[in-house]
């Protein structure tokens, strides 16, 4: 039986008609992709909802920016996610490509595993 369960961000559709669902650390995942994803103050009745890390991409591509990325994702995660104790956050400026690569390597309260997710930060 799931301890955490949440919606499949693919909207998959199951036979039954149902939309698939995510399940322990896969919901969490998702959890921490809508915190990243979600523009700040774009969720009407929760504002101040997530980060707008998309502004950041407009600065100047510099270890400062990827500093100043680190610690909103970091806040942010602390904030909005407390089932989740991170313990490695690596935002990497990849100068060729023009964005950064951020990981993030984290535990959830119910577990001792590591698990990790990775982001690309670029403009669109």
């Amino acid at each position: 039986m799931a301890i955490y369960s949440d919606i499949d961000m693919d909207l998959t559709m199951l036979a039954s008609g149902d939309i698939n669902k995510d399940e322990d650390i896969e919901a969490v995942k998702n959890s921490l992709r809508n915190i990243i994803n979600t523009m700040q103050g774009s969720r009407r009745m929760l504002p101040e909802f997530a980060i707008d890390l998309h502004a950041q991409v407009f600065e100047p591509m510099d270890d400062t920016t990827a500093y100043n990325i680190g610690g909103k994702l970091l806040d942010a995660i602390r904030k909005w996610e407390d089932r989740v104790t991170v313990s490695n956050l690596n935002v990497h400026s990849n100068y060729d490509r023009n964005q950064y690569e951020i990981t993030i390597d984290f535990t959830i309260s119910t577990s001792t595993a590591t698990e990790t997710i990775n982001y690309i930060l670029k403009q669109r």
